[in-house]
């Protein structure tokens, strides 16, 4: 089969291009994450000018879609970066190509991936790691979910609405809404998400401007089957929870929660979280994808899973032998008490370096 690749800015995808990736899209179910939505590719690249688009061509017909950002030296990234809970290649299973000819159109030496899912076979001898993204499956109900979860042995749902009974009986009422416009929520949640990572010790990903551009862009996105939601938790009449997610038809992606540190005592956050799932249905919503990670509240809350893949796609270049010179270090260091000595602020300064590097 004839294969070609062809490099274009997300703007300039045309009508027809983007109706065929919304069909490839709908057409398999590993990629129905709002992650591989054109809209969100098309709302990164309004903020950051470094988002493209390969399209994979079979006999001269687009056949396929891998949206990725790259930055100097040809090393790439997902496409949102570091926002990016979902990435992979936008192609029916059938479609032809292949993964090193993919990075050359694209022009990349180095493409990492901490989030992979789809056709990952292609991409087998440079997965690293895996883990899981806990899902919560609300399509029996969530008066089913919640019997369930009960039954499964989990006590959060019951915990946290006795939680949820003795706010309202301390603080008053608690007011819960789907999808909020004001701009006030979104800035209490760069506010509340900056004290935490600074709690943490992390880097403040909201201290960039393209990373708040881009969820008032999404937030501001309201369409079908793609749309952005800011759900929000009011406890006698103040702002106590906010949550900054996407939805892709039935799917609604958990991505960005905050709350008020006064109310963590009730566990706001749960609350709001329990919240968004008990409404689901009446909004179209029957799965709910909390991301990766194995936080307990995650394993007590989800009764299914998704699979993800970490590592990074190397091509011969300078890139690719600074990072081989990285593994060498470490792998020196893990060995041997000497040379962990003589390597550990070097390789301290250059996570460090990594960390501050993340979000640009």
């Amino acid at each position: 089969m004839s294969t070609a690749y062809r490099l274009l800015a997300p703007a300039d995808l045309d009508p027809g291009l983007l109706a065929l990736w919304r069909n490839t899209q709908a057409a398999n179910d590993d990629l129905a994450s709002p992650y591989f939505c054109p809209e969100f590719t098309q709302a990164v690249a309004a903020v950051r000018a470094d988002a493209r688009v390969v399209v994979i061509e079979n006999q001269g017909r687009a056949a396929g879609f891998f949206p990725f950002q790259r930055s100097a030296l040809g090393v790439g990234k997902p496409v949102g970066g570091p926002l990016s809970d979902y990435h992979g290649v936008i192609a029916a299973p059938q479609s032809d190509w292949d993964v090193r000819a993919l990075m050359r159109a694209a022009g990349l030496s180095l493409w990492n991936f901490d989030h992979l899912v789809g056709d990952t076979q292609r991409f087998a001898p440079w997965i690293a790691a895996s883990t899981i993204s806990p899902q919560i499956d609300l399509r029996e109900g969530y008066d089913r979910y919640v019997e369930a979860r009960r039954a499964a042995g989990s006590d959060l749902v019951p915990k946290t609405e006795g939680l949820a009974r003795k706010c309202a009986r301390e603080r008053g009422e608690i007011v819960f809404t789907w999808h909020e416009e004001k701009d006030d929520a979104l800035e209490h949640l760069f506010r509340w998400k900056g004290e935490q990572y600074r709690r943490s010790g992390i880097p403040d990903g909201f201290a960039v401007p393209w990373t708040r551009a881009l969820l008032r862009r999404i937030c501001g996105t309201q369409g079908q089957p793609f749309a952005g939601i800011c759900s929000t938790l009011r406890i006698g009449g103040r702002l106590a929870a906010v949550h900054v997610g996407m939805r892709h038809g039935a799917l609604l992606h958990y991505w960005f929660p905050a709350y008020d540190a006064e109310f963590a005592k009730f566990s706001v956050g749960s609350i709001l979280l329990l919240r968004i799932a008990a409404a689901a249905s009446a909004h179209g919503v029957s799965l709910v994808d909390l991301g990766k990670g194995t936080d307990a509240y995650k394993e007590r809350l989800m009764n299914r899973s998704v699979n993800l893949h970490e590592g990074c796609v190397e091509m011969p270049s300078v890139a690719a032998l600074g990072r081989s010179m990285r593994r060498l270090a470490e792998r020196s260091a893990a060995k041997s008490r000497a040379a962990a000595s003589l390597l550990q602020l070097p390789l301290r300064a250059l996570r460090r370096i990594e960390r501050q590097r993340r979000f640009r």
